[in-house]
């Protein structure tokens, strides 16, 4: 136990605050874990200091208005706890009722999500719109009006991005980190939060299930004494028959596994194994519904449905009637020590508790879901590419050893919009999760999920609980995985309209939230970035008078606050780490930071391929909506061969010099600005290869994270 923790809770008896909050109605405080109970107390002379008064005035005061709540709402009702009106919506009222007064921070919490998202949004494209047309207006455009419309959207939506990561690098120098209150759980997780840790996988090799168990045990390990189960949420690889050579092979090696960790562990491991069904859209037999099938038949069955695995292994006592089930995918087995405990905890506490509208459709306060923040970390199981180890050098360079580290960080859409989109990892409550998903997606319809259910659910962030993930580690898996991606994002569109279909078939009101439906056409515009940004460089070099400032102002809008950035962290880095480590990573940002120009053809071809094989699909043919890879079968494929990259990426060298002689033909002035970047695009091919390879020379461990 950390020593600050242990110190208070030892002078809590004593505090005169800690013993009046112990009378919460809602019974809640006492049954916090100690540094829950500590930031109450630290809220409560917080307000104290502001207001002039005694803390113990302060927390009555706090206790008395719960305690009227309790009395209209009932004793159950999240605002008959005392938090509610120190960390929560009720600090209006407490800050009233002492004649404080709300700082901004606190002002921009009580406003809903959707003026939130209205207002961020009208700021952000409105610098881009300005932008565009500014640019337009400034360097002579040479073309007809329509023309210069095209261009100034073109320089919009390749704005769009950057100004983005601009608001994003800075917004988390003025919010604070704020750590999400949990119960204490410190003795195990209860009977009444039981939880069932369920990976979704496919059974692919002897080799890959030999892996998946080793995935289950490693969280095991690194999670003691919370009594959750493990459970494997398996489907066989899609295939043009129902059963294969080799299936029961596969589930032998499975169900074995399996035994070995309850052997080994004294039970709390699960096989749960789904048959293929036939889909007449990928004529192929799959898992329904891939992963999004496995688990709303998992949260059915758990919920006392009709079983829908055709095995059923191990210690099942764990998994039937868990109330909570934290969903990771295979290779998620790097959280922070005692994830698991932490995030039972705190989708338990009752301010995070779901609370649905009049109508039972939407989540008006507290979380469905909670997900752990997210950091990419190098593979432990391989040594990695250059790629993998740009990125992580990248990463130390950009970000504090606090934000690497298992601390509360601020997340920017959790903290300026109280909720996050999600990422398809976390822990969620399995019957408001079926309540509010079960029969309101269109069979056969929908690739990427996670931010779809994240917009019916609410999902937030448990910033101080990390998941370190690991990059793909060679440039074609990367955009084999965001071809795939981009595909499932642009499938989301229609529920950007008022109304969609639902498992029926039939047409309904279109229910998802503000917040769900702007993640999704922020992603379907993030797809077109690549292409816009194409467009506006080689227009601007087609048509202006001045083609060398068009391409610095192109520039500067894309380097001049990511630089400001990298001198923070140069900074940073050189008071804590060693020079050769800032070096490198000041080499990497440059490199990483160039890629969008060095692939900025291939990001194109991708992204236009992706939204036209799904428009395809969605509007015509109405097949292969369901296509996908999964990332391990991508990740054990050998990578490609120089000569496989470059006859994969033969148009970026091919459009390189369809650019010249055409700028040469149309505007010769600009081959000086035109030449570098199609210098750039030819190279591409290579630069993917090279960044794939794996270092010969033996690179150090990396620091650690905590």
């Amino acid at each position: 136990m950390d020593l600050d923790v242990a110190a208070g809770s030892a002078v809590e008896v004593e505090d005169g605050v800690d013993a009046i909050l112990r009378r919460d109605p809602i019974g809640a405080y006492p049954r916090m874990d100690a540094l829950s109970r500590r930031d109450y107390r630290e809220r409560v002379r917080m307000w104290a200091r502001r207001s002039g008064r005694q803390a113990q005035q302060t927390a009555q005061l706090a206790l008395d208005l719960a305690e009227q709540c309790g009395q209209r709402h009932g004793s159950g009702d999240r605002r008959a706890h005392v938090g509610y009106f120190l960390t929560d919506i009720g600090v209006r009222e407490l800050a009233a009722a002492l004649g404080a007064r709300l700082n901004w921070r606190e002002r921009l919490r009580l406003h809903s999500t959707s003026s939130l998202v209205l207002a961020y949004c009208l700021a952000v494209y409105s610098i881009c719109a300005a932008f565009g047309i500014v640019s337009v207006w400034l360097f002579e455009i040479a073309l007809p009006w329509y023309g210069q419309a095209l261009l100034a959207a073109c320089a919009a939506l390749y704005a769009n991005y950057i100004v983005q990561s601009w608001i994003n690098l800075h917004l988390p120098q003025l919010l604070l980190p704020r750590r999400m209150p949990r119960l204490d759980f410190g003795d195990g997780i209860p009977a009444e939060a039981k939880t069932l840790v369920a990976i979704p996988c496919l059974l692919v090799s002897r080799e890959g299930v030999a892996a998946l168990a080793r995935a289950l045990e490693r969280l095991h390990q690194s999670n003691p004494g919370t009594g959750v189960g493990y459970a494997l949420l398996s489907d066989f690889v899609d295939a043009a028959s129902e059963r294969v050579d080799g299936d029961e092979a596969l589930l032998q090696e499975a169900r074995e596994q399996i035994d070995a960790l309850n052997a080994r562990h004294g039970g709390g491991f699960v096989l749960l194994h789904r048959p293929r069904r036939w889909n007449p859209g990928e004529n192929l037999w799959i898992g329904w519904e891939r992963k999004r099938g496995k688990l709303e038949e998992l949260n059915a069955w758990l919920l006392g449905g009709p079983s829908p695995f055709q095995v059923e292994h191990g210690d099942l006592a764990k998994a039937v009637g868990s109330k909570y089930v934290v969903t990771l995918d295979e290779d998620n087995d790097d959280l922070t020590a005692g994830a698991l405990r932490e995030l039972a905890a705190a989708i338990a506490h009752p301010l995070n508790r779901p609370v649905l509208d009049a109508n039972g459709t939407r989540v008006e306060a507290g979380y469905v879901v909670l997900q752990p923040r997210a950091m990419i970390s190098l593979s432990r199981d391989s040594a990695p590419s250059r790629l993998e180890l740009m990125i992580h050098a990248m990463i130390e360079i950009e970000t504090s050893k606090d934000y690497r580290a298992d601390k509360p960080a601020v997340h920017i859409d959790q903290d300026l919009f109280g909720q996050a989109a999600y990422g398809g990892k976390g822990i969620y409550d399995v019957a408001m999760f079926h309540r509010l998903t079960h029969g309101r997606i269109a069979e056969n319809t929908i690739l990427s999920h996670d931010v779809l259910e994240g917009g019916m659910v609410r999902a937030g962030v448990v910033s101080d609980v990390v998941l370190r993930e690991n990059f793909v580690p060679t440039f074609h898996a990367a955009m084999r995985r965001s071809h795939r991606w981009m595909r499932g994002d642009w499938q989301l569109l229609p529920w950007l309209l008022p109304s969609v279909r639902d498992a029926s078939g039939a047409r309904v009101r279109n229910t998802l939230s503000l917040f769900g439906r702007w993640k999704i056409f922020h992603n379907a515009l993030r797809m077109v970035l690549p292409i816009a940004s194409l467009l506006c460089f080689v227009l601007g070099w087609a048509s202006s008078a001045e083609p060398g400032l068009w391409t610095l102002n192109l520039l500067a809008i894309a380097w001049v606050p990511a630089a400001v950035g990298l001198c923070i962290g140069i900074a940073r880095n050189l008071l804590s780490g060693s020079l050769r480590s800032v070096v490198r990573g000041v080499w990497s940002w440059l490199s990483l930071r160039s890629a969008s120009f060095i692939f900025g053809v291939d990001q194109a071809q991708t992204a236009f391929d992706a939204a036209v094989r799904a428009s395809f699909r969605m509007l015509v043919s109405h097949r292969k909506l369901l296509e996908w890879t999964a990332s391990s079968v991508m990740s054990a494929r050998r990578g490609p061969s120089l000569g496989q990259y470059l006859r994969m990426m033969w148009i970026s060298p091919a459009f390189a010099v369809a650019v010249v002689w055409l700028i040469g033909r149309i505007n010769p002035p600009a081959l000086s600005s035109a030449i570098p970047f199609a210098a750039l695009w030819a190279c591409a091919p290579v630069v993917a290869w090279w960044w794939s390879q794996k270092p010969r020379a033996a690179h150090p461990a990396p620091p650690s994270q905590a």
